[in-house]
């Protein structure tokens, strides 16, 4: 088992010190604050990553179990649980080229499991994007 500093914490740890000592004396040297900029970006992404990968996991699995009408359990290695989600995300694109979602309710089914994968990446990658479309849809919906 592992003590603190947890991975979590570790990368925090480096993401305060470039973003609060080590970018704000870099506003002069351009390419090298934005370079900065981008690495306390990647570590925020790393650190979301960490917090939401297992529930993603999982998700991921129970709609990809409801596309092949199975219940199969998801690994409990993390690690396996990633090579087998690719196995079977390798095997839903052979399905895919085939035709096999190409129409009623099988495609609907692919479609909403896309769109989840997509807000998935996204709460990781880009939370203010996904955020904005919240708020679009949001907007929408007063507006109607």
């Amino acid at each position: 088992m592992m003590d603190r500093p947890t991975l979590a914490e570790l990368l925090d740890a480096v993401r305060a010190h470039l973003e609060l000592k080590l970018a704000p004396r870099l506003t002069q040297e351009r390419k090298l604050y934005e370079q900065t900029a981008a690495a306390i970006e990647t570590l925020r992404m790393a650190d979301r990553e960490l917090e939401l990968e297992p529930e993603h996991l999982q998700t991921e699995w129970a709609r990809l179990n409801f596309l092949f009408e199975t219940d199969a359990p998801l690994p409990a290695d993390r690690n396996a649980a990633r090579g087998a989600l690719a196995e079977r995300n390798r095997r839903l694109c052979e399905q895919i080229a085939a035709g096999d979602f190409d129409r009623g309710a099988r495609r609907a089914m692919l479609i909403e499991h896309l769109l989840m994968n997509a807000r998935e990446q996204l709460a990781i990658n880009n939370p203010r994007f996904l955020q904005s479309l919240a708020r679009e849809d949001e907007e929408r919906e007063r507006t109607r």
